[in-house]
């Protein structure tokens, strides 16, 4: 099994060269162990003469690489690389190997075969340009980032992505400072390629984090929402399953306030704006995918091991983001009543959602992971639904893996294949995609 040296944090590369490093691990680890030159090492890698050149060069200069002339040869004395003592001994640490979707990170080093193709609704087919050639002139597949593939850098960021998603594709608690570590992106570029990935499909939504100016003293990290079952994963059959469910709108502001015992609380919430809400509020989605991962199909409980975890998962997050308050001393950062309402808030949320669909959906099948995404509010837009979807891992076997149930009058509950089979416009709807 291939090593994933190319995230490793101390290497001082950029993207470009970390993904020629882990290709060249991951197809051809022998080469390693002998000298190589770039237009033949290019070739078996389907990269560009270029993009190797520039690569090897750097990590000769990180001290990865050793050039070397032959001097012994006819000619003008061509340039070899080999691996320097310090690679060899970095590919010889052990490395934990138990990453959810290695298949998938790994596909992304060695299939030239990924394009950069991203939804779009069935009208924007006809008005597509003529593609280019997708092989080289001696046959090869094209570079990724040739004739709509993508790029080396797009595909570094993902796979770092990869690493950290649970089984539904849901990243949380990843600071930009080590996906800039992992990736040799900096900051411009890496929200660049955030963007492009959440424009092409593959991040179903972003939520970015906020700094330690919304909460005293605590930065919270983005989160990211993968979709695994993107066309270009290569996957033969859903990986999840997805639910999506819409009814009369209550506002998610409302959500996280309704209830709440002390009204200066509540007060201190809503200032915090909108970013910090959205943070809120799909922290509280998480809560309850927790419960609906554990409780799905059957009535839950507000005392025993399952709400104590939750319990537990709440207060180690929240008890650190506290709202201050001017003239108050250390004691009065608390969140007075902030935690129990956040447990019990989940709590109903989850059993609402396992009331409405039961009976609708998969009648006896048990679920391993249930993630909640929280639609996104397009702006300048109020809607009068709320739309929310649970994507479920694995995906239920000889049914259909796609249940849209809108629970108004005159509301309807339909059933699709997969996730692919409704129109891309409804997937924006339903905020299984964004822009």
């Amino acid at each position: 099994m291939a090593n994933l040296l190319a995230f490793y944090e101390d290497l001082e590369v950029g993207a470009e060269s970390r993904f020629f490093l882990q290709a060249l691990i991951c197809r051809e680890q022998a080469l390693l162990t002998a000298s190589f030159k770039v237009k033949p090492v290019a070739r078996l890698l389907c990269l560009t003469d270029r993009l190797v050149r520039d690569a090897v060069r750097e990590l000769a200069e990180a001290g990865l690489l050793v050039a070397k002339k032959q001097a012994d040869k006819v000619g003008r004395p061509g340039q070899e690389y080999e691996a320097s003592q310090y690679l060899l001994d970095l590919l010889a640490q052990p490395r934990g190997s138990s990453l959810t979707h290695r298949d998938l990170v790994l596909r992304l080093f060695n299939e030239p075969e990924i394009y950069a193709e991203g939804p779009r609704p069935e009208t924007d087919i006809g008005s597509e340009k003529v593609a280019r050639k997708q092989v080289c002139k001696d046959g090869r597949p094209a570079a990724p980032g040739a004739c709509g593939r993508l790029g080396t850098a797009t595909r570094v960021l993902l796979a770092a992505l990869l690493t950290f998603a649970d089984q539904c594709g849901v990243v949380a608690g990843v600071g930009e400072a080590k996906l800039r570590a992992m990736t040799g992106l900096n900051p411009i570029a890496l929200k660049h390629q955030v963007r492009r990935l959440v424009s092409l499909g593959f991040i179903r939504v972003h939520v970015p984090g906020v700094s330690n100016g919304f909460f005293v003293g605590a930065k919270v990290p983005s989160t990211y929402y993968l979709n695994l079952d993107h066309t270009q994963m290569g996957a033969r059959r859903p990986h999840c399953a997805v639910l999506v469910y819409a009814e009369a709108k209550q506002s998610r502001y409302e959500r996280l306030t309704s209830g709440l015992t002390q009204p200066d609380v509540a007060r201190a919430l809503l200032a915090l704006g909108p970013a910090a809400l959205d943070v809120l509020y799909h922290k509280l989605a998480w809560y309850t995918s927790h419960l609906l991962s554990l409780t799905w199909g059957r009535p839950g409980e507000r005392y025993g091991e399952i709400p104590a975890s939750l319990e537990g998962m709440i207060g180690r997050e929240l008890d650190q983001l506290k709202v201050g308050k001017p003239g108050q001393d250390e004691a009065g950062y608390y969140w007075p009543g902030v935690l129990d309402h956040f447990f019990e808030v989940a709590f109903e949320w989850a059993e609402h959602l396992k009331q409405k669909f039961n009976g609708k959906a998969w009648s006896g099948y048990q679920p391993q992971v249930i993630r909640l995404i929280p639609v996104p509010k397009p702006e300048g837009r109020d809607d009068a639904l709320e739309v929310v979807s649970l994507i479920v891992y694995p995906a239920p076997e000889n049914q259909n893996c796609c249940i849209v149930y809108k629970d108004v009058r005159g509301g309807f509950l339909r059933e699709f294949d997969s996730e692919a089979d409704l129109d891309v416009w409804n997937r924006y709807e339903f905020g299984l995609l964004t822009e």
